[in-house]
């Protein structure tokens, strides 16, 4: 049995793509105790944005963390040599479905089984954070709710801006009450879960009144109690 921890932190909306959250940030930087950590940029999600990306390098760039991006849209060629090169990969926000789409297409997923293997940091932001999931619930084809198929690192449901998008928690709720969705969790706004090794470890949150939950057959619980 591997030694490695695994890692998968996620956010549930916000952070320095909205210029809000430091202190989400820092949890992160936080997670290993390495003074100078490779931090690796995809913002496939909202197609290469760079407004984004600017704003990645805004975040860090007083720091002494080495920071590079990848554009998927531009080429494919390279990218797992970079994934494996750093030690985080942040995944920013946008269109969960078109980012899944074009990693599925570009046979990507196994390159981030195999980060996650390396004990590889794999967090993100909204799209970011629920790619990891077995199962989603998102709103990015025609803005309706859809049961999407992530990357399956972690074996639950997810669904982001739980604060701010109230009606995904109904709407998940009533998926795993009938049995459409299994069990999984609901992140509010400047909120991240952290899983090590498949187990959620922690919530951190970065604004007051705002958490994380669970949510089963039978009812939903603060993950913070």
């Amino acid at each position: 049995m591997s030694d490695i921890n695994k890692y998968i932190f996620a956010i549930g909306g916000g952070g320095f793509t909205h210029r809000k959250d430091k202190s989400l940030d820092n949890f992160i930087l936080s997670i290993k105790n390495k003074e100078i950590l490779k931090i690796g940029f995809l913002p496939t999600a909202s197609k290469d944005n760079y407004e984004k990306t600017e704003l990645f390098y805004e975040r860090f760039k007083k720091t002494t963390h080495k920071l590079s991006h990848f554009e998927l849209l531009k080429k494919t060629i390279g990218f797992q040599e970079w994934v494996l090169s750093n030690d985080i990969i942040y995944v920013g926000g946008g269109n969960t479905y078109f980012m899944l789409e074009l990693w599925k297409k570009n046979n990507l997923t196994n390159i981030f089984r195999k980060a996650y293997s390396n004990g590889i940091i794999l967090c993100g932001v909204s799209a970011g954070a629920v790619c990891w999931f077995e199962n989603i619930l998102s709103n990015s084809l025609n803005k309706k709710f859809i049961h999407l198929k992530g990357i399956g690192l972690i074996n639950l449901s997810c669904t982001p801006h739980a604060s701010s998008e109230p009606e995904r928690v109904k709407v998940l709720q009533h998926k795993v009450r009938n049995g459409i969705m299994p069990p999984g969790i609901v992140i509010d706004d400047g909120v991240g879960v952290l899983f090590i090794n498949g187990e959620i470890k922690k919530v951190f949150t970065a604004r007051k009144n705002h958490s994380a939950y669970f949510i089963d057959q039978t009812n939903i619980k603060n993950l913070e109690q």
